[in-house]
């Protein structure tokens, strides 16, 4: 039912009144317009747009609603009133668009938001010459469904069915012994994924995600980030003590990018090699497999900082001061802090992440 005006109000005094769905209309027509899509193929039979199942699905989350369904009807419900019309009228066909055309909408959108986040971030956008770009990587629960279970569950061993000969003492009786588990890997109670984010220090806003299995490695993930995207000059990724190694930091590097990274006891860092002009923070990270195999030692600068829990030691492979100051590796990475409470929590992934559960 809609109200009727009071036309006893005075003229020109009120433009009309601003509410809460003038202001998403207003953002969705900035953000998510029809024309950012002109490279994505839908099929001949599809009578919606692009932008209109990108509004629905983003409704789809927000939506209070606790079951997966339920939410949807509720997406439903705020497309029409909103726009007076919804791409899609249930939850099986909103899923099944997502499945079919997540993979050529999600590239755009990122683009669309990366371009937004330098025109209107001013200085938040970069640190000095750098783009900073924080990376982390948590387990999120997901629906018990049999094809979650299938693709996101550690695949078990089957058991042998050939029985080893037990040993025998020296009188002849066998010995006695236990199973011998070489390592120890648990397995998660219900189905999880593995998400890892690139998250923009500055403007406190995601970049891009990769998910995979529970036992993904989010090492793995950056670099399949890396390697699949393009990302613009000067992009540094700032990242926790668990992102080390030299082969990893080889193939950081190999792809023209920097990295500024907390490192603890568990990695050994040489000096005074003489491969370059040696500095104070000159190190070198070489470990013996490298030496064997002939390979050169990675060159990097130690960076030293006090913090209320001591001192912490950053590497990065921007090597002079004048171009990465300590100030500003400071600054960068306290900044990376946001991204331990931007995960998503276990409630919100069921839905945030299920277009790319289900692609």
């Amino acid at each position: 039912m809609s109200a009727k005006r009071n036309s006893s109000k005075p003229k020109g005094k009120t433009k009309g009144r601003q509410t809460n769905g003038t202001h998403v209309r207003r953002a969705f027509d900035w953000i998510v317009n029809e024309g950012i899509f002109t490279k994505v193929k839908l099929h001949g039979n599809v009578k919606w747009s692009a932008a209109s199942l990108v509004c629905l699905a983003i409704f789809w989350v927000w939506s209070e609603e606790s079951s997966l369904v339920q939410a949807a009807v509720d997406a439903v419900d705020k497309a029409m009133s909103l726009f007076g019309f919804a791409a899609v009228q249930s939850y099986q066909a909103l899923t099944g668009a997502l499945r079919t055309y997540t993979g050529q909408l999600l590239p755009v959108m990122w683009a669309r938001l990366h371009s937004l986040m330098e025109e209107h971030g001013k200085n938040a956008f970069r640190v000095g010459r750098w783009l900073p770009l924080a990376v982390d990587g948590s387990r999120l629960l997901v629906p018990r469904t049999a094809g979650n279970e299938e693709r996101f569950c550690k695949p078990s061993k089957k058991r042998s069915k050939k029985r080893k000969k037990r040993g025998r003492h020296a009188k002849g009786k066998p010995m006695r012994r236990g199973p011998k588990k070489s390592h120890y890997a648990p397995q998660a109670v219900g189905p999880q994924m593995w998400l890892t984010l690139f998250w923009h220090i500055g403007l406190h806003l995601p970049w891009c995600w990769q998910i995979g299995p529970s036992y993904s490695s989010e090492r793995g993930h950056l670099l399949e980030l890396i390697r699949e995207h393009s990302y613009p000059k000067g992009t540094l990724f700032c990242c926790d003590a668990g992102f080390v190694g030299y082969d990893f930091w080889q193939d950081i590097a190999a792809h023209g990018h920097h990295f500024l990274v907390r490192v603890g006891g568990n990695v050994r860092l040489l000096k005074k090699l003489g491969y370059v002009r040696e500095g104070k923070d000159i190190v070198y990270c070489w470990p013996d497999e490298a030496m064997k195999k002939k390979q050169p030692p990675l060159v990097l600068r130690l960076l030293q900082f006090s913090d209320r829990r001591g001192i912490v030691y950053l590497i990065t492979n921007v090597l002079h001061q004048e171009d990465l100051t300590h100030a500003q590796a400071s600054k960068i990475y306290r900044g990376r802090w946001g991204i331990e409470i931007s995960l998503p929590d276990r409630r919100s992934s069921q839905r945030l992440y299920l277009t790319r559960i289900a692609a």
